[in-house]
């Protein structure tokens, strides 16, 4: 049994700061995965975390890792004033 699971998380619409810290935080954890999983960052259009495992629980621990870490990250650059015009948590007709 040689099955593959994958799945990746789409981040779009930051501006050049944000995409930078978000990288600078998730990265390292790149080179700490099980020997079963791979986790690739890239960041040519937006940022795309692709996390490809062996075995599906691996690959949902993992899932839930890099949105809670990405989440948090976020947030915390929302509560700095780091954010752009819209995130998840606010939209374009929100007042400051």
């Amino acid at each position: 049994m040689n099955e593959q699971y994958e799945v990746a998380i789409e981040i779009e619409n930051y501006d050049p700061r944000t995409s930078n810290s978000l990288i600078t935080a998730i990265t390292p954890d790149t080179h700490d995965t099980p020997h079963e999983c791979k986790v690739l960052v890239d960041n040519a259009k937006g940022i795309r975390i692709i996390i490809s495992c062996k075995r599906i629980n691996l690959l949902r621990a993992l899932l839930n890792s890099y949105l809670s870490v990405t989440s948090m990250i976020l947030h915390c650059l929302e509560v700095l004033g780091y954010e752009p015009a819209e995130t998840p948590t606010r939209g374009p007709t929100d007042s400051d």
